[in-house]
């Protein structure tokens, strides 16, 4: 069931809070967040629990070698399904939640492909599974609809972001979050009214991951360590920019893997701290570039992200942006942003509310999405 207007026979109508449970992983490969939320889908939120479930070894090998051979689809499918359930049932026990509380799972997935060019967009999991296994209703599948309407399907996160500047009183418009995750996006607020501008501003995480996992045998550079031992090479972060990619007018994103060979080729070079040093600058860079689509510059700035603990990144934010960085921890719980958004966009969903716009993913009209399964 896809269409946004086949959710509100199934909505509880007395209902003016819905319970979520948002579940999102990320494409390190570092584990799985789960977060409750109670809100009324618009511009109410409280966040009421929350916790990281680390992926074991052999649930992040088998992931690994999937991504690269694309085999046993429905094994890997099951192995990440299932530890999907038991992280949901550890956490409604731990924090002695009653199942039948719970209104909707909002169910991300693991990314394995983003192309909307090819109206491709794949996050592994199994949401009527899910749904069998836990015996809550689950929203998967987010970003299908919005790609199959003209999106680029990502960011999705947008609405979100407007919703936690709202829960704020001093607020400082106009506003930009950026995440950093696999890749890096921004959301642009002009003000509180409005839809904001959402799109993928270039590389994240992802190359330097793949620069420790090739080099160190170390799955990511934890705090940053080894990029803050290595030099930046600017005229070689000036060469990246100067692709045409940057140049592409918002909306616009990118699978993690779009500039590997690009970027890899001109710092092929330099050692492998000096890679990660000029690659986690080259993120304030492409912050910079990012921004200068907008006609107003932003008077304050939220990072979030996997990539806010590299204190390399932060840096390079700090040098480029600090008379308008703020911390998220002052009003929010930075951890567990992520997962909140994707229980609150399965409320939107299950409200038949839209979460998606021209000005956030291209997508031709304002649309809800997902995938809402029921158990049997």
């Amino acid at each position: 069931m896809k269409t946004r207007d086949k959710y509100s026979y199934f909505i509880k109508n007395n209902k003016s809070y819905i319970n979520a449970i948002g579940l999102m992983s990320g494409t390190s490969l570092d584990g799985l967040d789960v977060a409750l939320i109670k809100t009324n889908a618009t511009d109410y939120f409280e966040l009421k629990q929350f916790s990281t479930y680390e992926y074991s070894k052999s649930l992040k090998q088998n992931i690994s070698i999937f991504i690269k051979d694309r085999k046993n689809l429905n094994y890997v499918t099951s192995l990440l399904t299932k530890f999907n359930s038991k992280c949901i049932k550890s956490f409604l026990e731990n924090y002695n939640i009653n199942i039948k509380d719970i209104d909707i799972i909002g169910l991300h997935g693991h990314t394995i492909f983003h192309n909307p060019k090819e109206n491709w967009t794949w996050q592994l999991c199994d949401g009527k599974s899910l749904s069998n296994l836990i015996n809550i209703p689950v929203i998967s599948n987010f970003r299908y609809r919005d790609v199959s309407l003209g999106g680029e399907g990502a960011p999705l996160v947008g609405i979100w972001h407007k919703a936690l500047l709202s829960s704020i009183k001093d607020a400082v418009y106009p506003c930009v979050f950026l995440n950093i995750g696999g890749v890096s996006n921004i959301t642009y607020l002009e003000n509180k009214h409005d839809i904001p501008y959402c799109f993928d501003i270039g590389i994240g995480n992802g190359l330097i991951d793949y620069t420790m996992q090739k080099y160190y045998n170390i799955p990511f550079d934890k705090d940053g360590k080894i990029s803050l031992e290595g030099s930046i090479n600017k005229s070689i972060i000036k060469n990246i920019l100067k692709n045409n990619w940057y140049k592409k007018l918002p909306p616009k994103s990118i699978d993690k893997s779009h500039f590997n060979i690009f970027i890899n080729s001109l710092i092929k070079d330099l050692s492998a701290e000096d890679k990660a040093a000029t690659l986690s600058k080259l993120i304030s860079a492409q912050l910079k570039v990012g921004l200068n689509f907008f006609s107003q510059k932003p008077k304050s700035l939220y990072v979030s992200g996997g990539g806010k603990k590299n204190k390399a990144i932060l840096n390079g934010l700090r040098e480029d942006f600090d008379d308008i960085l703020l911390p998220l921890e002052s009003n929010w719980n930075s951890d567990a942003l992520e997962a909140q958004a994707f229980a609150y966009l399965a409320s939107r969903s299950y409200k038949s509310i839209p979460y998606t716009w021209k000005k956030i993913t291209g997508i031709r009209n304002q649309s809800s999405g997902g995938l809402l399964d029921f158990p049997d």
